[in-house]
């Protein structure tokens, strides 16, 4: 695969019941994610917010 076909799934937002899940996977993890929680969020806007602001 090259960096062109390729993904970026560092962050994630997932949308769980009424919440939306900010989920990160460390590069660490290498070929397979190891996603971890850094936060609920009561609208996707708000934890995209959350992402940018981590900059």
């Amino acid at each position: 695969m090259t960096p062109y076909d390729s993904e970026d799934l560092t962050t994630l937002v997932e949308e769980e019941g009424s919440e939306y899940v900010v989920l990160w996977s460390p590069e660490t993890a290498e070929h397979d994610p190891d996603y971890r929680e850094l936060g609920r969020f009561p609208s996707r806007e708000k934890a995209l917010e959350f992402l940018s602001a981590d900059g």
